[in-house]
């Protein structure tokens, strides 16, 4: 087994001495795309279409100039929040990738791989906590001010810190200059001194000045006043809280620069400017003696342009400490005091970052990342007896991760300067990403592995957590290989079911070529379509019934029906017309005369077969037809006459068989008078034998006239069907039925049929009642089916320009540079979740997004440690939300009747209702063959007297039967049924299928990426599968039931999946290099092929992944290398949110508000919801409105959860004993086939998610999902995370992951001890969720995907979510929600 040099856990070597091989070469198109964040998501203004208009040629010019415009990118973002937001996140980035030349020094601005940002790491020592808090404060302010009663101006900011609350000049201390410094020490000795005491200006007189002035004092003393009250009233029960900003102030540089900056930010107001803040962290008890540490960075932006523009000094940073006060009473307030403040230089950060510096001499002076620095300003700095002071930290900020290092993924786009590429920018959106920092202890096994175990307090270690949100390479490649793949595939199904409606036609001919009695040009007209089309024109005329020994009489009533060569049933003619009776005399006589007057005529249009052969499976004849003749096989017409059997001499005067009287009949065989040339025009006389229907002996003759003509030519070749498996049927992996019910007759039957004794009898039955779907139904289908394909196409072609418009600038699609990013509909790899109903995105997987989270040790005077990763791709539910959750059709069948099935939701439910369906066709077949069988079986002593008496026994059955009838009607009925919704499931299932397997592949590709659990788990791969477990938060209720039960057979799909990676140019299998999709923007992946393979009705998809050939010699393990490993997919499932609780109180939330604001008498009262709401009729929708107004209407299957759970815990199960056997494991359990059924004892593993499991039934239980994550990690396999959107509520459930694997990762000690093992507790791992829920990745895509940096919750729904899942309030969207989020 190999060795993993990327164990996260363990000391290890590196991988590989061989250097990273290079990203792949990009083409150099030059900068011409992307807008700011901030009009990509609110505007459609058009500037950024010419490049031109991308250079922001006026960043230099005055204030003065310049007006706010968000149409164009900002490259500095002042921090307007403690919610992240796309504009922050991208802005500085979109900036200097379209600004040709960024710096005054003419230098472009991409540098560090995008990585041109620091953080800096604070922490506040303990004399940085003032005694008393905000009461303190204000006390302090007060006698500052010189006793003046009210509230100096520059105690009180605003939470955006927009308008310069903190005034310098109002400030109770002051600054002069600020100096250099050229080491550590130098910094803190020089910002130590550069801070003095200054006298406030004095105000202004004046009489309105004077006024304003008071009416401020007066104001301030009341909110003094009250918040002294409410801070008392809270009894320090509440601890105030702290946070650490960073800003930009004027006043500290010259014209020039402060000109620069307000350019790049593009505004005039740059007076104090916050530009990053850290989060609000609560107040250490008093006795704990204890500093203060942030987990949120400080953010430095690029601000070498500042130093280009000749500042003495460079440009300076005030870091600026807040404190708000923790009583309930002011929560809502929440007022900001500024305490304390210190200055440090642009410069020096950068040199604390980078570590080293080149001096003048040529030396290289090293720097630490870590100094502490004194807080010179403010109440910190004149009340505390010990130096308050901030120890920061500097390091880079990674956004764009370097290939084949912690944190980066074989998935993500590759990291070159965008500007040099414009389409990758129309590909792809920039990655989102967030650090937080802990400090962790000195005995953390790392730090002990690598000799970093230092006592002293100040070499304390830091963890910097490192999470990104990066879209996925892989998804829209994946989609096109199967949108090619499938099409192919639907239009072999349209050629099926076209040549299945053609021959139908010709079967059907009587009726499809219908030929009217009164219009004679018509009539010729028909009948000559009809010769062309393989037919015959067949015209019989019935003159009379002449008598053996009867007399003349009054016309009896008679029945002309035909008998067709390919079924057993007849067909009616002519139901019912008299037929002239005549003696032996006057029959003679008449058959003597040149013409005869003909009782009815009936001209009609049989099909001929011919070119039949014994191995033909389309056409078959009935047993003992074929070879009975030379020039095709036709038919026979049978006329039967119904009157009394006494007066026409028959020997039973009680003759009646199944309610037919049928006295006397014949048969008048069609194929000895056909005319191969055409050429006979008028009918020739016809006698046939009249014969007693119940002895088979001759009464007399049936007079006729018959006119056959054909054009047919000699063994005609018959149109050879497609073989079914390669059909979309087939190929998608839909069950044909044929081995569960031996319907080989169904339309798209594999041609290799797996019937045994008792169904091929049953088939060989079945072939001699032709066919049970009408040419009518078969013409829709082939319509339907050729525009399906036709679409399925079309998106293929879409979807692979897109892709090949990322290689190529002569390959054009769809320019939506106007349209907000989540309104967007071209085919991207990231498809906003909004696009939901959209048609032609529904293969593409949509809000695809790898979330991972990188630990990295930091420690003064040493380089960072890689320490761990984790990952998860997040996404929406793969489901086919386009086609809805309805109604799966409407068709309607030839005799009228509506094919409207109660059938409805998503593919588990309408795969449930095909087979009821099928087992219905089945029922009625049987019924079919028991009516035919019951006949026959009356007939038989009839049949023994014909045939003694030397007639044939007929193997038909007349038309007038009515239990035949019935069922026959029913099987007709309940296959159009049965096709009709198999093609709907085969449709779900290509866009299902198209979903779920890219993000299946980029699960798998993210596990072999550095830190993965490939080389600890690759040789359990290759010979059991990659497991990759599906976390659903669905409701099982309205329309997200539909979408469990469309992802629960999606998932299960990706067990036919296999996937080799080969190096490019070297493997894969021959013939298949014009299906590789190559996939744009890709370090190491250079393309995919997917290809299908179907055997004994089992479909098996083989994906080849090409790597970059250095990549994978040396950073594949070799277990893997070229080895099909199939996917082993689980699912579990737990609704989370307020419609899963209505679900599981049995009623249906919206319906219990209804009925408590109707005053209906306690239908809430358990719903305990506070006094907070007040629930009105106009406002009661918008409580659970998430954008889908009926998603809480339909039906709720809350026992589908426990279901799907149970399912997802037996194949866990079973893959836990296979790759881990215990004593308790079945001996032969690996060599079970995953689909067997065979019960295995519960794995030691698993046994709490089994517990759980069980306990789950009607409750909103978490603990499946986290469990069953828990369980996945240990086995190596991978995780994915959705919900409906793959925003909110995939939001909770990942950073809960996140925190709960970062807290483990502090608590691990043990190098040999699993994470897993850790006990936690859950206030920690809470609140580090609830922070990166704030100032995190995911509130960003919320963004991307609505339009708005909130979760789609309101407060009431965040009631009834878990505790681990609750979303902080200030992050909610509310009630008042936009309609996209």
């Amino acid at each position: 087994m190999s060795t993993n040099p990327f164990d996260p856990f363990a000391s290890a070597p590196p991988p590989s001495s061989d250097p990273t091989p290079a990203p792949a070469p990009t083409n150099p198109f030059g900068p011409d795309w992307q807008q700011s964040a901030l009009a990509v998501m609110s505007n459609g203004t058009n500037v950024w279409k010419k490049h031109a208009n991308l250079s922001l040629r006026s960043n230099m010019n005055p204030p003065s100039t310049q007006g706010h415009s968000s149409s164009k990118p900002k490259r500095i973002v002042p921090y307007e929040g403690p919610i992240a937001t796309l504009q922050s996140q991208w802005d500085p980035h979109l900036h200097i990738i379209s600004s040709p030349s960024t710096s005054l020094d003419g230098s472009h601005g991409w540098k560090k791989n995008g990585n041109f940002m620091i953080y800096l790491i604070v922490r506040a020592n303990e004399m940085c906590i003032p005694p008393g808090g905000v009461e303190s404060v204000l006390k302090w302010n007060k006698l500052a001010r010189g006793g003046v009663e009210g509230m100096d101006p520059c105690l009180v900011s605003s939470l955006s810190l927009k308008d310069g609350d903190v005034d310098e000049d109002n400030f109770v201390g002051g600054t002069t200059n600020v100096g250099y410094a050229a080491n550590s020490t130098a910094i803190v000795n020089s910002i130590a001194a550069e801070t003095t005491t200054a006298s406030r200006k004095a105000t202004g007189g004046g009489g309105l000045n004077f006024l304003k002035s008071g009416l401020k004092k007066a104001q301030g003393a009341i909110e003094r006043s009250v918040t002294t009250i409410a801070i008392r009233a809270d009894g320090g029960k509440n601890r105030d809280w702290v946070c650490i900003s960073l800003h930009y102030r004027a006043h500290l540089h010259s014209q020039k620069s402060n000109d620069a900056m307000a350019a790049a930010m593009d505004t005039n107001d740059i007076h104090d400017v916050c530009l990053s803040r850290t989060e609000w962290v609560q107040l250490p008890p008093a006795e704990a003696e204890q500093g203060i540490d942030f987990s949120i960075p400080l953010c430095v932006p690029d601000l070498g342009f500042l130093d280009a523009s000749n500042d003495v000094g460079g440009a300076r940073l005030t870091i600026r400490m807040y404190i708000r006060s923790g009583a309930a009473l002011l929560n809502i307030v929440k007022r900001e005091y500024p305490i304390g403040e210190c200055i440090v230089q642009y410069s020096n950060i950068v040199l604390m970052a980078t570590g080293k510096t080149q001096q003048p001499n040529g030396n290289n002076m090293l720097y630490s990342s870590s100094v502490n620095v004194p807080i010179t300003m403010g109440m910190l700095a004149e009340t505390t007896s010990t130096q308050a002071a901030l120890k920061i930290t500097a390091t880079q900020r990674i956004k764009f991760s370097q290939p084949c290092t912690l944190g980066w993924n074989l998935t993500d786009p590759v990291s070159t300067d965008p500007s040099m590429t414009k389409n990758w920018l129309k590909m792809f959106q920039l990655p989102l990403d967030q650090a937080y920092v802990f400090p962790i202890l000195n005995h953390h096994q790392l730090l002990t592995a690598h000799g970093l175990n230092h006592p002293s307090p100040s070499s304390s270690a830091l963890l910097m957590a490192n999470e990104r949100a990066v879209e996925s390479t892989l998804v829209l490649p994946i989609a096109t290989a199967v949108s090619r793949l499938l099409a192919e595939a639907a239009m072999q199904s349209s050629k099926i079911a076209s040549i299945a409606a053609g021959r139908a036609s010709r079967r059907e001919s009587i009726r499809c070529y219908s030929i009217p009695a009164d219009d004679a040009l018509k009539a010729d007209a028909i009948a000559e379509a009809a010769l062309k089309d393989g037919c015959a024109d067949v015209e019989i005329g019935v003159v009379a019934l002449i008598l053996e020994n009867g007399a003349v009489g009054p016309p009896v009533p008679a029945m002309m029906t035909y008998q067709r060569c390919d079924s057993i049933f007849e067909e009616t003619l002519v139901d019912a017309f008299p037929l002239p009776v005549l003696d032996k005399a006057s029959g003679e006589s008449l058959m003597k005369s040149p013409t005869f007057k003909e009782a009815v005529t009936k001209r009609f249009c049989p099909k001929v077969y011919t070119g039949i052969l014994e191995t033909d499976g389309g056409d078959s004849l009935l047993p003992g037809v074929l070879g009975t003749s030379s020039n095709g096989y036709v038919g026979s017409v049978r006329l039967s006459v119904t009157s009394p059997a006494a007066r026409l001499g028959s020997a039973d005067p009680s003759l009646g068989i199944a309610g037919c009287a049928a006295a006397i009949e014949t048969i008048v065989p069609l194929e000895p008078y056909l005319d191969p040339n055409a050429q006979r025009q008028e009918k020739i006389p016809v006698l046939a034998a009249a014969c007693d229907g119940s002895t088979g002996n001759r009464l007399g003759t049936f007079l006729c006239c018959l006119r056959v003509k054909t054009r047919l030519v000699q063994n005609r070749p018959v149109e050879a069907v497609p073989d079914a498996r390669s059909g979309l049927i087939a190929m998608i992996g839909l069950n044909t039925l044929t081995g569960d019910f031996g319907m080989s007759y169904l339309l798209d039957n594999s041609a290799a049929s797996t019937a045994n004794a008792t169904t091929g009898i049953r088939q060989r039955q079945v072939s001699t009642m032709g066919s049970f779907l009408s040419s009518n139904f078969l013409k829709y289908q082939a319509q339907q089916r050729a525009k399906d394909a036709s679409f399925l196409k079309d998106r293929f072609e879409k979807y692979n320009a897109s892709v090949n418009s990322g290689l190529s600038p002569g390959v054009m699609t769809d320019d939506e540079v106007d349209i907000p990013l989540f309104k967007r509909r071209t085919p991207r790899p990231f498809r906003p979740s909004n696009s939901r109903q959209d048609e032609l995105l529904a293969g593409i997987g949509f809000n695809v997004h790898v979330q991972s989270m990188a630990l990295h040790l930091l420690q003064d005077g040493h380089h960072g440690i890689s320490a761990a990763v984790c990952t998860s791709v997040t996404h929406g539910a793969p489901a086919d939300h386009a086609r809805g959750f309805g109604v799966y059709g409407n068709d309607d069948n030839e005799s009228g009747s509506s094919i409207t099935a109660p059938a409805r939701g998503g593919l588990r439910r309408l795969e449930s209702t095909r087979l009821e369906f099928a087992r219905e066709v089945d029922d009625n077949i049987t019924g079919l063959i028991n009516a035919v069988g019951e006949f026959f079986n009356l007939r038989a002593s009839a049949n023994a007297a014909k045939q003694q008496a030397g007639m044939k026994n007929s193997r038909y059955v007349p038309p007038n039967i009515q239990a035949c009838n019935f069922y026959r009607n029913r099987v007709i009925e309940s296959m159009h049924k049965l096709h009709s919704l198999t093609w709907e499931v085969a449709l779900r299932r290509v866009n299902c299928f198209s979903q779920v397997l890219g993000i299946a592949v980029t699960s798998y590709l993210s596990s072999i990426s550095d830190g993965g659990p490939a080389w600890r788990f690759a040789n359990i791969w290759a010979t059991h599968g990659y497991l990759i477990t599906f976390e659903g938060l669905l409701s099982a209720v309205g329309k997200e039931l539909g979408m469990i039960e469309d992802a629960s057979i999606a998932v299960e799909m990706l067990k036919m999946v296999s996937i080799v990676l080969t190096p490019a140019g070297k493997g894969g299998v021959d013939g298949l290099a014009g299906q590789r999709i190559t996939v744009p923007y890709s370090s190491f992946v250079r393309s995919i092929c997917l290809n299908a393979n179907v055997i004994s009705a089992k479909t098996q998809y083989r994906l080849e992944v090409e790597l970059d050939p250095s990549y994978f010699e040396n950073r594949v393990p070799v277990p893997l290398k070229g080895t099909a490993v199939r996917f082993v997919p689980v699912l579990f499932q737990m609704g989370v949110d307020i419609r899963q609780w209505g679900a599981n109180a049995g009623r249906s939330v919206t319906t219990q508000i209804k009925d408590r604001t109707r005053g209906s008498g306690g239908a809430m009262s358990d719903l305990d919801v506070g006094e907070d709401f007040e629930v009105n009729p106009e406002t009661k929708a918008g409580l659970i409105d998430d954008g889908d107004e009926d998603d809480d209407t339909g039906p709720a299957d809350t026992e589908i959860l426990v279901a799907l759970n149970l399912e997802g815990f037996h194949k866990l199960n079973q893959y836990a004993h296979l790759i881990n056997p215990t004593s308790t494991t079945i001996p032969s359990v690996s060599a079970m086939c995953p689909d067997q059924g065979q019960t295995l004892p519960t794995h030691p593993l698993l046994s709490v998610l089994c517990d759980t499991i069980k306990a789950s039934a009607g409750r909103m239980e978490h603990g499946v999902l986290d469990h069953a994550a828990s369980v996945c990690q240990r086995l190596g396999g991978g995780s994915t995370v959705f919900c409906k959107s793959g925003k909110d509520r995939t939001a909770m459930q990942v950073t809960f992951k996140q925190a709960q694997f970062l807290q483990r990762f502090m608590g691990k000690k043990d190098v040999s001890s699993s994470l897993e093992d850790a006990t936690l507790p859950s206030d920690l791992i809470f609140a580090t969720s609830a922070l990166m829920r704030i100032h995190g990745t995911r509130v960003p895509i919320c963004e991307k995907n609505a339009g708005e940096a909130k979760y789609a919750f309101n407060p009431l729904q965040a009631k009834f979510m878990p505790d681990a899942l609750k979303p902080p309030p200030v992050a909610l969207a509310g009630f008042l929600k936009k309609p996209e989020t």
